[in-house]
């Protein structure tokens, strides 16, 4: 009794067989309808990458111009030459109007020191305020609001 039952199990068709051999029915009855929704697969899958990189390389661009703002703010704090400070201003500019994660409200902090640097406290307090109220970053609050008890304080 016991191998008659072994016997129909092992006869019986396997559910991951039945579902190969539907499957392979499907394709075989819709194969120009398979080939065109294979190639639309791989047409989203191209475009989805090609995204990816297009976002990866504007990320790092921004975060270039950051970089080299930041480095010709540090050169005129270090020299005091007006014409970093411009440069600085205008790459702080660029990323801040991106509006690209962190580096935004990062580049914001500086032109609102900037401005703060040529005696603009109001436009540096709306500056300071709009990190706080945007940033998600704890770090990147926690200085604007020192700098607007700062300015407060003048």
């Amino acid at each position: 009794m016991a191998k008659k039952k072994y016997k129909e199990i092992v006869h019986k068709s396997d559910v991951v067989i039945t579902t190969i051999e539907s499957a392979m029915q499907f394709i075989r009855n819709n194969l120009k309808q398979c080939i065109a929704g294979f190639v639309l697969l791989l047409i989203a899958i191209t475009f989805g990458y090609a995204y990816l990189l297009y976002a990866k390389n504007q990320y790092d661009k921004t975060q270039y111009h950051l970089s080299q703002g930041i480095r010709s703010f540090d050169e005129y704090n270090m020299n005091g030459k007006k014409e970093e400070l411009e440069k600085a201003e205008t790459l702080f500019n660029d990323v801040a109007q991106k509006k690209r994660g962190q580096s935004c409200y990062i580049a914001k902090l500086y032109l609102a020191k900037i401005n703060y640097v040529r005696g603009k406290n109001d436009d540096a307090k709306k500056l300071y305020q709009e990190v706080l109220n945007g940033g998600s970053n704890a770090t990147l609050k926690s200085l604007s609001d020192k700098a607007i008890q700062h300015i407060d304080k003048r």
